[in-house]
């Protein structure tokens, strides 16, 4: 990376599950016309959404078995490779957000000193350690209960990561088509549109409600 380059840094879901750091020129760190506009489409989106969500939650027994009757997903072994590796960084996201006092020394989230390549580097090595912290905290002391879901289709391949006791809902998807991608956000909406919300989380705006008000709004 060059120096210059370094005008800029992002870091994206510091204190709220795994970390994206997005080093970005200062020319480039500007919002265009159109991303502006999509921004206040989305806005405007969250809020149409908000005057007409109703209370019709459902627990995430429920939810994995809708994606599999509705939808066709099937739950991936735990023993594969690609379960195994997504626990682990799950569960280490989870002890990051829900309890980083088991951490010790690494339970405060560190800060960038300075834009600067040493700087930075710095910067990542202690992520790497508290990441590499979290992932070695006994599983008698912090668990979770995932269950990871893909479906299968001609060049196209959809997942859903579900973490049962916090109520997380992932998805990733790859394929070679627009069409492709569009339905696996179509349906990703739709399986979070069915798990739904209390009227609790609407009273109160909860973090529940606000994902899906989020999930519910992105295009």
């Amino acid at each position: 990376m060059d120096k210059k380059e370094a005008s800029s840094v992002s870091i994206i879901g510091g204190a709220d599950g795994p970390t994206s750091i997005f080093l970005i020129g200062g020319k480039s760190s500007k919002r265009t016309l159109k991303q502006k506009i999509q921004k206040e489409l989305f806005t405007l989106r969250k809020k149409h959404i908000a005057k007409s969500l109703k209370a019709n939650p459902h627990t995430m027994e429920q939810v994995i078995e809708y994606a599999k009757n509705k939808w066709g997903y099937t739950a991936i072994s735990k023993e594969s490779e690609e379960y195994k590796m997504e626990y682990v960084q799950l569960r280490a996201a989870f002890i990051l957000q829900y309890n980083p006092e088991l951490l010790g020394k690494f339970k405060d989230y560190p800060q960038l000193k300075g834009r600067d390549e040493d700087s930075i580097n710095y910067f990542m090595m202690l992520i790497n350690q508290r990441q590499k912290a979290a992932e070695d905290i006994p599983t008698e002391l912090f668990d979770i209960d995932l269950c990871i879901m893909e479906t299968n289709e001609a060049e196209f391949v959809s997942k859903l990561i579900l973490e049962k006791n916090y109520g997380y809902i992932g998805a990733s998807a790859s394929g070679e088509s627009n069409k492709a991608m569009k339905k696996h956000h179509r349906v990703f909406r739709d399986i979070y549109q069915y798990y739904g919300v209390t009227q609790t989380d609407i009273d109160n705006q909860t973090k529940r409600y606000d994902e899906l008000l989020r999930t519910l709004a992105t295009r």
